[in-house]
């Protein structure tokens, strides 16, 4: 029975001793007069990295921690039952690494002993941490979500306003025949022998051949005018898909209408949309597209988002002061497929630069957002397509290849 309490006692060091927790007891100076295996495994790595000599807690813990040290110093003698928290982080460099930490105190003054207890909450706080940040990320992402749907509305009404007004143009031209003007040239051919005598031969053939020719300029002109207005009109309809799909992706229900498509049509598409940033440059854009081209499955507007956005990167990335500045898409039928090639002399990138363009988020650009070359693949391969971005290197452009099969 005599042998009860010290085994009892023995029980309680050996469970103090291989505690998953560290547990130092020290003096009023920080003096060690007991410490576990966990605690001295916690605290070897900053003994080690500060260099710390001797085998006081306060010495030890001053590096990472002085506001604790100083707390614990303020204790009056005479407190009892006292407990301190504090959540300690801080970094130690091993070998030129550097490593993060985070440690958590809790501190007990008690019949004139310090107990101090402290684990690593490393994982656990790294992990709350991506939490909150993936919380908030979400939450910024939503906003910007929110922010675009608001824009693309705006954008579409805009479209909207303009396309009638361009459908009023052309019906106002419409409207406007050249007959009359035709009319009177012929009235005025048919009277040319009663003219001569009023005006002389040469003045009654000047009247009628302006006025002939002023009936050819006015049909000529108002059949390019009408050309004009129904390729604006198209484009309008285009932006208007495009637009439609952009809604359909940020609310999350996109859909994909395939059917035979030409490469060419697509191609010509884009450039009477691009041909004002173009010609505003000063780009040279060649194109070389066979005249017979197998159809490729696809939906034509989702193709156009594509090669419009190969091509603005291309656009943007020529220096507007170069002395040469240079685009060229070539289209080539090979067995199974079909491929397009566009070059540009532009800026270039490095490898490290290349294996991260198609990382959602990773923009080379200062406004951009990281989205639109990703949005370009997942569109490509879903016609069971490819696409492929390379460059030799900065400042030597770069070549982008899309590949469908046929």
């Amino acid at each position: 029975m005599e042998n009860q309490p010290c085994r009892a006692e023995q029980k309680l060091t050996m469970l103090m001793k291989h505690i998953p927790m560290g547990i130092a007891e020290t003096d009023s100076t920080g003096k060690m007069i007991y410490q576990n295996l966990k605690a001295e495994t916690l605290l070897k790595p900053i003994f080690v990295a500060n260099n710390i000599k001797g085998n006081n807690l306060f010495a030890i813990l001053q590096p990472v921690t002085p506001s604790l040290i100083e707390k614990i110093k303020a204790l009056p003698d005479d407190s009892e039952n006292t407990v301190i928290n504090e959540l300690c982080s801080f970094s130690l460099t091993f070998g030129g690494e550097k490593l993060e930490r985070h440690y958590y105190f809790t501190v007990t003054k008690i019949a004139g002993c310090i107990l101090t207890s402290f684990d690593d909450i490393t994982e656990k706080y790294q992990k709350e941490r991506a939490m909150l940040q993936l919380a908030s990320d979400k939450a910024v992402m939503q906003g910007k979500f929110e922010i675009a749907s608001n824009v693309l509305h705006d954008i579409g009404n805009a479209v909207v306003g303009f396309g009638s007004y361009i459908t009023r143009i052309k019906r106002t031209l419409e409207e406007n025949k050249t007959g009359n003007l035709q009319k009177l040239s012929g009235f005025f051919a048919t009277q040319q022998k009663m003219m001569t005598d009023i005006m002389g031969k040469d003045k009654a053939e000047a009247v009628i051949g302006m006025l002939n020719g002023i009936n050819e300029s006015q049909k000529n002109s108002q059949e390019d005018i009408r050309k004009s207005i129904n390729e604006q009109l198209r484009i309008i309809t285009h932006i208007q898909e495009i637009l439609n799909i952009q809604r359909l992706y940020l609310s999350g229900h996109e859909s994909l209408e395939k059917r035979p498509i030409h490469l060419r049509g697509i191609i010509n598409d884009c450039m009477s949309m691009l041909l004002a940033s173009i010609e505003k440059r000063g780009i040279k854009v060649t194109i070389s597209v066979p005249d017979k081209l197998p159809t490729i499955e696809g939906d034509h507007t989702r193709l156009m988002q594509v090669i419009l956005n190969i091509l603005k990167n291309s656009i943007e990335a020529i220096d507007i002061t170069a002395t040469e500045k240079n685009i060229s898409l070539d289209v080539k039928a090979c067995t199974g497929s079909l491929m397009l090639q566009v070059k540009d002399n532009g800026s270039g990138f490095d490898e490290e630069t290349g294996k991260k363009l198609f990382t959602r988020g990773f923009t080379t650009k200062a406004s951009g957002t990281g989205l639109g070359l990703i949005n370009c693949r997942t569109i490509t391969e879903a016609h069971e397509g490819t696409i492929d971005i390379a460059s030799d290197g900065f400042g030597k452009g770069a070549v982008t290849t899309l590949k469908f099969k046929v």
